[in-house]
Protein backbone atom coordinates (compact mmCIF):
# COMPACT_ATOMS: atom_id res chain seq x y z
CA UNK A 1 0.00 0.00 0.00
CA UNK A 2 0.83 3.59 -1.13
CA UNK A 3 0.91 6.64 1.32
CA UNK A 4 0.21 9.69 0.29
CA UNK A 5 1.39 12.73 2.29
CA UNK A 6 0.02 16.64 2.86
CA UNK A 7 -0.46 19.27 4.81
CA UNK A 8 -2.83 22.40 4.38
CA UNK A 9 -1.89 25.58 5.82
CA UNK A 10 -4.72 27.43 6.88
CA UNK A 11 -2.72 29.89 8.67
CA UNK A 12 0.87 31.00 9.19
CA UNK A 13 0.45 33.17 12.02
CA UNK A 14 -1.06 33.58 15.18
CA UNK A 15 -0.67 36.38 18.13
CA UNK A 16 0.81 35.87 21.64
CA UNK A 17 -2.66 36.54 22.93
CA UNK A 18 -4.04 33.58 20.93
CA UNK A 19 -0.63 31.39 21.82
CA UNK A 20 -1.53 32.31 25.40
CA UNK A 21 -4.92 31.32 25.39
CA UNK A 22 -4.05 27.48 23.98
CA UNK A 23 -0.65 27.40 26.07
CA UNK A 24 -1.34 23.52 27.05
CA UNK A 25 -0.54 22.80 23.14
CA UNK A 26 2.98 24.28 23.64
CA UNK A 27 6.48 24.07 25.82
CA UNK A 28 7.43 26.89 27.82
CA UNK A 29 9.88 27.35 25.76
CA UNK A 30 8.19 27.27 22.62
CA UNK A 31 5.70 29.70 24.12
CA UNK A 32 8.95 32.29 25.51
CA UNK A 33 10.40 32.10 22.00
CA UNK A 34 6.96 33.00 20.59
CA UNK A 35 6.69 36.28 22.79
CA UNK A 36 9.96 37.03 21.96
CA UNK A 37 9.64 36.66 18.31
CA UNK A 38 12.32 34.49 17.67
CA UNK A 39 10.01 31.54 16.59
CA UNK A 40 6.74 31.82 14.94
CA UNK A 41 5.21 28.78 16.64
CA UNK A 42 2.18 28.68 13.28
CA UNK A 43 4.59 28.89 10.18
CA UNK A 44 6.70 25.47 10.08
CA UNK A 45 7.16 24.91 6.16
CA UNK A 46 10.78 25.08 6.76
CA UNK A 47 10.65 22.59 9.50
CA UNK A 48 8.62 20.11 7.57
CA UNK A 49 11.00 20.22 4.39
CA UNK A 50 13.66 19.22 6.67
CA UNK A 51 11.78 16.46 8.13
CA UNK A 52 10.53 14.61 5.00
CA UNK A 53 14.01 15.97 3.24
CA UNK A 54 16.08 13.99 6.34
CA UNK A 55 13.52 10.67 5.20
CA UNK A 56 13.99 11.50 1.66
CA UNK A 57 10.06 11.81 0.86
CA UNK A 58 8.13 14.97 -0.62
CA UNK A 59 4.56 16.09 0.33
CA UNK A 60 1.13 18.20 -0.66
CA UNK A 61 1.13 21.48 0.60
CA UNK A 62 -2.29 23.03 -0.07
CA UNK A 63 -2.39 26.28 0.02
CA UNK A 64 -4.95 29.20 0.24
CA UNK A 65 -5.09 32.84 -1.21
CA UNK A 66 -7.58 34.27 0.81
CA UNK A 67 -6.28 33.65 4.34
CA UNK A 68 -3.08 35.60 4.21
CA UNK A 69 -1.06 36.98 1.60
CA UNK A 70 0.95 34.90 -0.67
CA UNK A 71 3.33 37.61 -0.77
CA UNK A 72 4.24 36.62 2.59
CA UNK A 73 5.62 32.88 1.30
CA UNK A 74 6.29 33.59 -2.12
CA UNK A 75 10.03 32.54 -1.31
CA UNK A 76 9.25 29.39 0.88
CA UNK A 77 6.48 28.23 -2.02
CA UNK A 78 8.98 28.51 -5.11
CA UNK A 79 11.70 26.66 -2.70
CA UNK A 80 9.06 23.80 -2.21
CA UNK A 81 8.51 23.82 -5.94
CA UNK A 82 12.58 23.81 -6.82
CA UNK A 83 12.44 20.66 -4.25
CA UNK A 84 10.18 18.35 -5.59
CA UNK A 85 7.25 19.30 -2.99
CA UNK A 86 4.23 20.31 -4.68
CA UNK A 87 1.56 22.82 -4.28
CA UNK A 88 -2.54 22.45 -4.45
CA UNK A 89 -4.87 24.97 -4.04
CA UNK A 90 -6.65 25.04 -0.75
CA UNK A 91 -10.20 26.55 -1.88
CA UNK A 92 -12.15 28.49 -0.19
CA UNK A 93 -16.13 27.66 -1.40
CA UNK A 94 -18.11 30.96 -1.32
CA UNK A 95 -21.82 30.73 -2.29
CA UNK A 96 -21.84 33.04 -5.25
CA UNK A 97 -19.79 33.05 -8.39
CA UNK A 98 -18.02 30.41 -7.31
CA UNK A 99 -16.14 29.71 -10.99
CA UNK A 100 -14.66 33.01 -11.24
CA UNK A 101 -13.50 33.09 -7.04
CA UNK A 102 -11.74 29.52 -7.90
CA UNK A 103 -10.28 30.24 -11.38
CA UNK A 104 -9.09 33.76 -9.59
CA UNK A 105 -7.49 31.93 -6.66
CA UNK A 106 -5.92 29.18 -8.99
CA UNK A 107 -4.61 31.71 -11.57
CA UNK A 108 -3.12 33.59 -8.51
CA UNK A 109 -1.55 30.77 -7.17
CA UNK A 110 0.22 29.30 -10.50
CA UNK A 111 1.52 32.89 -11.30
CA UNK A 112 3.37 33.06 -7.51
CA UNK A 113 4.63 29.59 -7.83
CA UNK A 114 5.11 29.54 -11.52
CA UNK A 115 3.99 26.41 -11.79
CA UNK A 116 0.87 24.31 -12.84
CA UNK A 117 -1.67 23.32 -9.75
CA UNK A 118 -3.35 20.08 -10.45
CA UNK A 119 -4.75 19.48 -7.09
CA UNK A 120 -7.81 21.26 -4.95
CA UNK A 121 -8.63 20.84 -0.89
CA UNK A 122 -11.97 22.22 0.14
CA UNK A 123 -11.30 24.43 3.58
CA UNK A 124 -13.10 22.67 6.01
CA UNK A 125 -13.45 19.91 3.99
CA UNK A 126 -16.91 21.45 2.55
CA UNK A 127 -17.33 19.84 -0.87
CA UNK A 128 -20.14 18.68 -2.64
CA UNK A 129 -20.97 17.32 -6.21
CA UNK A 130 -21.36 20.55 -7.93
CA UNK A 131 -17.72 21.73 -6.65
CA UNK A 132 -16.38 18.39 -8.09
CA UNK A 133 -17.78 18.95 -11.31
CA UNK A 134 -16.38 22.65 -11.02
CA UNK A 135 -13.02 21.01 -10.67
CA UNK A 136 -13.14 19.11 -13.22
CA UNK A 137 -14.26 21.94 -15.79
CA UNK A 138 -11.49 24.19 -14.49
CA UNK A 139 -8.63 22.00 -15.19
CA UNK A 140 -7.93 20.45 -11.96
CA UNK A 141 -6.66 16.78 -12.10
CA UNK A 142 -7.09 15.45 -8.25
CA UNK A 143 -9.78 16.83 -5.60
CA UNK A 144 -8.89 15.78 -1.83
CA UNK A 145 -11.50 16.90 0.29
CA UNK A 146 -13.58 13.72 1.28
CA UNK A 147 -12.75 11.48 4.31
CA UNK A 148 -12.44 7.93 3.35
CA UNK A 149 -15.51 6.82 5.75
CA UNK A 150 -17.57 9.34 3.23
CA UNK A 151 -16.62 7.58 0.31
CA UNK A 152 -16.16 3.96 1.84
CA UNK A 153 -12.45 3.50 0.87
CA UNK A 154 -9.09 4.75 1.03
CA UNK A 155 -8.21 4.51 -2.27
CA UNK A 156 -8.46 6.97 -5.30
CA UNK A 157 -10.96 6.67 -7.89
CA UNK A 158 -12.41 8.51 -10.23
CA UNK A 159 -15.43 10.12 -9.93
CA UNK A 160 -17.55 9.33 -12.74
CA UNK A 161 -17.50 9.12 -16.09
CA UNK A 162 -19.37 12.78 -16.73
CA UNK A 163 -16.76 14.25 -14.13
CA UNK A 164 -13.13 13.61 -15.07
CA UNK A 165 -11.68 14.22 -12.08
CA UNK A 166 -9.69 11.60 -9.44
CA UNK A 167 -11.36 11.57 -6.05
CA UNK A 168 -8.32 11.09 -3.27
CA UNK A 169 -9.62 10.18 0.08
CA UNK A 170 -8.36 11.24 3.07
CA UNK A 171 -7.32 8.75 5.31
CA UNK A 172 -6.80 10.01 8.85
CA UNK A 173 -6.32 14.24 9.54
CA UNK A 174 -4.67 15.70 12.45
CA UNK A 175 -7.75 17.56 13.51
CA UNK A 176 -10.28 14.59 13.73
CA UNK A 177 -7.25 12.84 16.35
CA UNK A 178 -7.56 15.63 18.46
CA UNK A 179 -10.32 17.82 17.92
CA UNK A 180 -12.98 15.41 17.58
CA UNK A 181 -11.92 12.21 19.10
CA UNK A 182 -9.43 13.98 21.99
CA UNK A 183 -6.89 10.99 21.69
CA UNK A 184 -3.51 11.35 23.49
CA UNK A 185 -0.29 11.43 21.52
CA UNK A 186 -0.13 7.93 22.22
CA UNK A 187 -3.23 6.64 21.34
CA UNK A 188 -3.42 8.62 18.23
CA UNK A 189 -0.35 7.15 17.21
CA UNK A 190 -1.87 3.99 17.72
CA UNK A 191 -4.79 4.70 16.01
CA UNK A 192 -2.93 6.01 13.14
CA UNK A 193 -1.27 3.08 12.54
CA UNK A 194 -3.85 0.83 12.98
CA UNK A 195 -5.59 2.32 10.53
CA UNK A 196 -3.30 1.86 8.39
CA UNK A 197 -2.70 -1.89 8.78
CA UNK A 198 -6.81 -1.94 8.37
CA UNK A 199 -6.54 -0.47 4.92
CA UNK A 200 -3.85 -2.61 3.78
CA UNK A 201 -5.17 -5.62 5.29
CA UNK A 202 -8.95 -5.17 3.52
CA UNK A 203 -6.37 -4.93 -0.30
CA UNK A 204 -6.87 -0.94 -0.10
CA UNK A 205 -3.96 0.18 -2.27
CA UNK A 206 -3.57 3.58 -1.14
CA UNK A 207 -3.67 6.00 2.03
CA UNK A 208 -3.42 10.08 2.28
CA UNK A 209 -2.80 11.47 5.68
CA UNK A 210 -3.65 15.22 5.86
CA UNK A 211 -1.72 17.17 8.82
CA UNK A 212 -1.64 20.95 8.87
CA UNK A 213 1.66 22.82 8.79
CA UNK A 214 0.55 24.69 11.44
CA UNK A 215 0.10 21.84 13.89
CA UNK A 216 3.50 20.67 13.30
CA UNK A 217 5.04 22.08 16.40
CA UNK A 218 1.86 21.56 18.56
CA UNK A 219 0.82 19.34 20.76
CA UNK A 220 -0.72 16.28 18.53
CA UNK A 221 0.86 18.25 15.25
CA UNK A 222 4.34 17.02 16.66
CA UNK A 223 3.19 13.02 16.48
CA UNK A 224 3.88 13.87 12.58
CA UNK A 225 7.19 12.97 12.67
CA UNK A 226 6.78 9.42 14.16
CA UNK A 227 4.20 8.47 11.80
CA UNK A 228 6.46 9.40 8.99
CA UNK A 229 9.30 7.51 10.41
CA UNK A 230 6.97 4.41 10.82
CA UNK A 231 5.69 4.63 7.21
CA UNK A 232 9.12 5.37 5.80
CA UNK A 233 10.14 2.28 7.24
CA UNK A 234 7.21 -0.32 6.31
CA UNK A 235 6.18 1.50 3.09
CA UNK A 236 6.29 3.83 0.50
CA UNK A 237 4.92 7.31 0.34
CA UNK A 238 4.72 9.90 -1.79
CA UNK A 239 3.39 13.97 -2.68
CA UNK A 240 -0.35 13.12 -3.70
CA UNK A 241 0.59 13.99 -7.75
CA UNK A 242 3.50 10.83 -7.53
CA UNK A 243 1.02 8.51 -6.02
CA UNK A 244 -1.57 8.85 -8.58
CA UNK A 245 1.43 8.02 -10.82
CA UNK A 246 2.42 5.36 -9.26
CA UNK A 247 -1.34 3.90 -8.42
CA UNK A 248 -1.64 4.41 -12.89
CA UNK A 249 1.89 2.87 -13.06
CA UNK A 250 0.84 -0.81 -11.38
CA UNK A 251 -2.11 -0.87 -12.57
CA UNK A 252 -0.84 -1.19 -15.79
CA UNK A 253 1.68 -3.48 -14.81
CA UNK A 254 -0.93 -5.90 -13.40
CA UNK A 255 -2.77 -5.50 -16.58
Amino acid sequence: MLVGLSHDADSIRRSFKHVWKVRHRFTLKQIVSHALGIRNLYNNFVELMELEEKHGVRSTFFIPVVFFSLDELEDVLKELVKGGWEIGLHYVAEPIQRRALLRLEKTMLEEKIEHTVNGVRTHNLAVNKELLRLYAEEGFIYDSSYRMEEVGQSTPFMISSEVSLTEVPIGVMDTDLFGRLHLSENKALRYVLHKLRTCKEAGEKAFTLLFHQESYSMKGGRIYSKILEEVVSSTEAYKISELLDKLRERSVEEA
